[in-house]
């Protein structure tokens, strides 16, 4: 009997510490905080979070954000999709970096909806944590999931394709003006780009540069900058082209993306 009374009270001791005092109320606003999101009401999912906010993303190389990229963040997929709707596969309570419960929310499941531009189905699975300040509020908050599945799969695509004809014994200094910081780099950096690739072929002593734009005037915005503004193309390129301006061939204005 005396080891029933103590098993029992142990069983007691545990479960009592296998909770944080904040933790019911917390799951609720971040519960919540999805709901909203589903509902695209962003005042009410902003009065859920902190001014102070921490955010980090699935971007690759993304860095911590404040509250108002967040806030973008947040109205770029009330944009983007319709029919947006959480299914939690788990609600899971968070410890911090002692392994000590402190009220923080973490969840994995799948989130669905319909791209408003290409009509696509998402179907994303990731994991996601909140943390709270002593408000009750979100003070932190991060994504895992595979951003750049997600964006091949659903999001609409504008790819330019770019082919410079290199004079004979220039490949390399091509190559190097292009990784230079003012090259490839500076098109990446440039708003409205959502990648930028590039390949050379030795049999043609040509380079092909795939790029991918959120839209054709955003490209044309970068195309009237590099060709007027910037000097990086008559003072970088052009001296190492085949035939000088004529060697530059741009294809743009493109259509009917797919992917398979």
């Amino acid at each position: 009997m005396k080891k029933l009374i103590l098993l029992f009270s142990i069983t007691i001791f545990f479960s009592s510490c296998n909770t944080n005092p904040d933790y019911a109320k917390n799951l609720a606003t971040a519960q919540k905080l999805f709901e909203l999101h589903g509902e695209e009401d962003i005042d009410a999912q902003l009065a859920l979070v902190s001014q102070d906010i921490e955010s980090n993303t699935s971007m690759y190389k993304s860095e911590t954000v404040g509250y108002d990229q967040y806030v973008a963040m947040l109205k770029g997929y009330h944009a983007a999709f319709d029919n947006i709707n959480y299914t939690a596969e788990n609600w899971l309570p968070g410890t911090n970096e002692d392994g000590q419960l402190d009220g923080s929310v973490r969840t994995y499941g799948t989130w669905t909806g319909t791209n408003v531009a290409t009509g696509k189905e998402l179907d994303l699975k990731g994991y996601w944590y909140m943390n709270f300040d002593a408000d009750g509020k979100i003070i932190a908050q991060g994504d895992f999931f595979d951003f750049g599945g997600m964006y091949d799969a659903v999001y609409p695509k504008t790819k330019i394709f770019a082919k410079i004809d290199v004079k004979k014994g220039k490949a390399q200094d091509m190559l190097d003006a292009l990784n230079s910081e003012n090259g490839l780099p500076a098109t990446r950096a440039y708003d409205g780009c959502n990648s930028a690739e590039m390949v050379f072929n030795k049999e043609t002593n040509s380079v092909w540069v795939i790029s991918d734009w959120v839209s054709n005037d955003h490209y044309l915005k970068y195309l009237e900058w590099r060709m007027n503004d910037d000097d990086f193309v008559p003072t970088k390129m052009i001296p190492l082209m085949l035939g000088g301006e004529k060697g530059l061939s741009i294809a743009h204005t493109n259509s009917n993306y797919t992917i398979f």
